[in-house]
């Protein structure tokens, strides 16, 4: 009878461990509670040459950097890298935030400057970090 018993309560005690695990999860993640949207964004770099041709192509290209998502408050909620093609994606509460972009560490440049974003409940709010590569 009692192997019974501690198979139970060893099932039990799983279950409330992921339980515990996965609000803490969202939580960290900023996904409990509350209405959620998306934050699609694209990270550009440029110029990429000292001389842009009048009607040329764009002196622009993707650019894979980390930003960090800080609610208006600074506290900083999520951190994404953009891929080689300079977009990213996640889903966050319903607020206001702001974008900070990373320099790289011990570089001047590239740098970009912090931009506020508002996402809204099952939407997709899109935004674009421009960094500027100190080219001139």
């Amino acid at each position: 009878m009692s192997k019974g018993i501690s198979g139970s309560l060893l099932r039990a005690l799983m279950c409330f461990t992921v339980t515990i695990f996965a609000a803490a999860l969202l939580a960290a993640c900023g996904l409990a509670g509350g209405p959620t949207g998306r934050l699609d964004g694209k990270v550009t770099l440029g110029p990429v040459s000292p001389v842009e041709q009048l009607g040329g192509p764009p002196n622009t290209r993707p650019y894979a950097a980390t930003i960090d998502v800080e609610t208006l408050g600074g506290d900083v909620v999520a951190s994404v890298q953009s891929g080689s093609d300079g977009a990213f994606s996640l889903r966050l509460k319903v607020g206001g935030y702001r974008l900070v972009p990373r320099r790289p560490e011990g570089r001047p440049f590239p740098r970009a400057a912090s931009l506020k974003a508002t996402v809204v409940a099952d939407r997709t709010t899109k935004v674009t970090v421009a960094y500027d590569s100190g080219i001139r």
